[in-house]
């Protein structure tokens, strides 16, 4: 018996409980303060006899099966559906950060540009060799 059960089990090979035991299970239940009669309950796990035709049990097995089947395509559909609009969320929020890191190289390029014409415009139409302009690296 499992913990907290409170019962009693006794395995045997047979279907029954042989009737040659049940002595020395009165004496062990007496020890314990039971009386195995009144406190024991016997069970029966012979197999008992067919009361539905074999097609009929076949049908009834394979309606179970038919519907078993069914309730795992709609998990799969389910969990398909799930993934899907994860992946499309995580498209979305790589999409959204890459456009503001391209935003971001594009902004510093064009602030770049627009100081190296202002020092050109300022030099008289001379390029200074000093000047020097680099494009930020996108991450």
């Amino acid at each position: 018996a499992w913990e907290g059960y409170g019962g009693a089990v006794v395995y045997t090979r047979d279907s029954k409980l042989p009737e040659s035991l049940r002595p020395r299970l009165r004496e062990a239940a007496k020890k314990v303060n039971f009386d195995f009669d009144k406190d024991f309950q016997l069970t029966d796990n012979s197999c008992g006899t067919l009361n539905e035709s074999p097609l009929l049990l076949r049908e009834k097995f394979a309606g179970n099966v038919a519907l078993q089947t069914e309730k795992q395509v709609q998990a799969a559909a389910t969990r398909f559906r799930g993934n899907a609009v994860n992946g499309v969320k995580a498209q979305k929020l790589f999409i959204k950060e890459e456009i503001g890191q391209a935003q971001q190289a594009f902004d510093e390029l064009s602030k770049k540009t627009r100081e190296f014409e202002k020092e050109v415009v300022e030099s008289g139409g001379k390029i200074v060799a000093s000047t020097t302009v680099t494009a930020p690296t996108i991450q």
